[in-house]
């Protein structure tokens, strides 16, 4: 039972199945009981301003550690967008809920200027995808440390181009699927 999760369901996942995911599905806060979940229908009808996530890059060995010692949190840094845009994709969520909860809202509840919206005098920050284009995601093709993902099987639908300030920070080739990164161009927000 102290393995890592392979998932047949929805990304949300309940208290009640820590006997499948074990250690792997600790995180703080903790997982709720089937009967508290209803987040995502909060979030698609407008009462979550903001949906985020951490990076908790702890690896299989890190969470194999038992109850006691296995760090709390998961890797969802990197599946959070592909996985809202499948919503999309299947008709569950609205593409402007996508935008305002991972762009637009925390820009504006953070006060960070050129950000969060597509105008003239914005940064160009943008993630271009193809929304009939829908991947497996798939541990071994994720970019973090972890190398395991709560989501493993599940379909996202993954960028194709981002920009930051209008350069080219990865592109994906849609024949051959290899992935080029440009420069990091990232800025710490408390430094703004």
């Amino acid at each position: 039972a102290n393995r890592a999760p392979t998932p047949a369901h929805p990304p949300s996942v309940s208290r009640d199945a820590t006997a499948t995911v074990g250690t792997f599905g600790r995180m703080n806060p903790p997982l709720r009981s089937e009967a508290a979940r209803g987040v995502f229908e909060r979030l698609r009808d407008g009462d979550v301003d903001v949906v985020a996530t951490d990076h908790a890059p702890h690896t299989v060995a890190e969470k194999r550690q038992g109850l006691v010692d296995a760090p709390s949190g998961v890797p969802g840094v990197e599946t959070l967008y592909p996985l809202l845009l499948e919503s999309v994709r299947k008709g569950n969520l609205s593409l402007e809920r996508v935008r305002d909860v991972v762009a637009a809202n925390p820009a504006s509840i953070f006060g960070i200027e050129g950000k969060g919206r597509i105008e003239p005098g914005a940064d160009a920050d943008l993630v271009l995808v193809d929304m009939t284009n829908p991947r497996e995601i798939e541990a071994g093709a994720l970019h973090g440390a972890a190398g395991w993902t709560p989501f493993e099987g599940l379909l996202g639908v993954f960028p194709e181009l981002t920009t930051v300030r209008g350069d080219v920070v990865y592109e994906r080739d849609p024949v051959t699927g290899a992935e080029a990164f440009g420069e990091p161009a990232g800025r710490n927000v408390r430094e703004l």
